[in-house]
């Protein structure tokens, strides 16, 4: 398994209006891009972005894990994510301004998915060395899967605590899965960075 911590991710504030207008519909607005930019900002002392992540044989994960495999994908990379935990407790604070509160849930959305690329950016990296190329990030939605895989790659690693009896995650933790297929010659060559066990810690 891989750990990361205190990384830099990009905030793109026409990603976080256009979310608000599809799942909050909020339409475009000088004033709004004005708070999305001054929030965008705001957060750079709230987000604190890690990651930990592993790669598993299609055999192991299917031992392992409930992940369904396609036809000629031959191993899965599974990663789980943190922004820290300054968004999701202000969100409650805002409860009483409707539009405050939706830009934190915007930016919190945005953070989660930049956080997921770049770990997304190292494995293509890795992956091209495999001769392999991989799928789109898919998310889990289901809570009790989040939970599990969340788990599986040592999610407390990164400061992120689970409680057994309750499988909701918080909304400050994204966990996401790529797939691996190879191309080319040797198509059924596992990736070696399966092995890969050591921690790797970024400052």
């Amino acid at each position: 398994m891989t750990k990361i911590k205190n990384f830099r991710i990009p905030l793109r504030a026409r990603e976080i209006a256009r979310w608000l207008k599809k799942e909050r519909g909020l339409e475009a607005t000088p004033d709004l891009e004005v708070s999305i930019e001054q929030l965008i900002k705001e957060a750079k002392v709230w987000i604190e972005p890690a990651a930990v992540y592993s790669t598993l044989t299609r055999q192991i994960a299917e031992k392992t894990t409930t992940i369904a495999f396609p036809d000629k994908a031959i191993a899965v990379s599974v990663i789980a994510v943190s922004i820290g935990t300054s968004i999701h407790q202000k969100r409650p604070e805002a409860a009483s301004d409707p539009v405050r509160e939706a830009l934190l849930a915007a930016l919190e959305q945005e953070a989660l998915s930049q956080a997921v690329q770049f770990v997304v950016r190292l494995l293509q990296d890795q992956a091209n060395e495999e001769d392999c190329e991989m799928s789109a990030p898919v998310s889990a939605q289901e809570n009790v899967v989040v939970s599990a895989l969340a788990s599986l790659v040592g999610v407390q690693r990164i400061g992120v605590e689970l409680v057994p009896t309750a499988p909701e995650v918080p909304s400050c933790v994204r966990v996401a899965w790529l797939f691996w297929t190879p191309i080319g010659k040797g198509g059924s060559r596992a990736p070696a960075c399966r092995q890969a066990g050591a921690e790797k810690a970024v400052a």
